[in-house]
């Protein structure tokens, strides 16, 4: 009888080993270890409402209410995530290895309570350019409290081929102005596949008092405005 209630005891401690809770800082990466065979819960304060995988082929994703699953496809995989939701961007680096090193439950948390003013405010802003047989287009809007605007957008292709970033460029009056950063889902596109992403651009590093002008530049330069009053709330 001693030795069943030892064990009833001692089962709930490795389980618990696999479960962590993170106070995320701001920028900081937390990594996240899987395993194969093993299905890893994220939960996030808020409910995610995009992911960007840098490495579409390492890592299945997909959301479970205010939390995401992550399996590794095979045993060496390695990539960054990026779960943006309503109150800002969590940073992830997930690895994988033995089964016996696998997190089972990963709760990342803001230092800070929430507070209704920091809330990311995402709105639907549906545009698209062509440039041969590629189209980028543009999902969504959010403007942050300090000062950034998020663009989120898709590109397709109806060949197989590499997508590259430079091939993106921000505009206004002719003037070329700096994306501050670029998540992208991937490379690779064309076969079913397409590529997410996230534009962000600093409001200091543009004029709020213009459009702004997606190019895409290849062989030819197509291109997309997005008004002031729609870039800038």
């Amino acid at each position: 009888m001693k030795t069943l209630i030892l064990l009833l005891l001692l089962q709930p401690l490795s389980t618990w080993a696999r479960v962590r809770t993170v106070e995320v800082k701001k920028d900081q990466i937390v990594t996240v270890r899987t395993a194969l065979g093993v299905a890893t819960i994220i939960q996030v304060p808020d409910r995610p409402n995009s992911l960007v995988v840098g490495d579409q082929s390492a890592f299945k994703v997909e959301y479970l209410d205010q939390a995401i699953t992550i399996k590794p496809l095979h045993g060496s995989a390695r990539s960054n995530l990026y779960i943006y939701t309503d109150y800002g961007r969590f940073n992830v680096q997930l690895v994988s290895g033995p089964e016996i090193s696998a997190d089972y439950v990963i709760y990342l948390e803001s230092p800070q309570e929430k507070v209704k003013s920091s809330a990311i405010g995402w709105r639907n802003y549906r545009n698209h350019l062509k440039n041969e047989v590629l189209v980028f287009e543009t999902k969504r809007l959010a403007n942050t409290v300090d000062g950034v605007l998020l663009i989120e957008f898709e590109v397709r292709s109806e060949v197989r081929e590499k997508f590259r970033p430079d091939w993106l460029w921000l505009t206004q009056s002719g003037i070329t102005r700096p994306i501050h950063s670029l998540a992208l889902s991937g490379q690779d596109l064309g076969g079913g596949r397409s590529i997410k992403g996230v534009m962000q651009v600093l409001k200091s590093d543009a004029s709020t008092a213009e459009p702004l002008r997606i190019e895409l530049r290849r062989k030819k330069t197509s291109y997309l405005t997005i008004p002031k009053g729609a870039a800038w709330k």
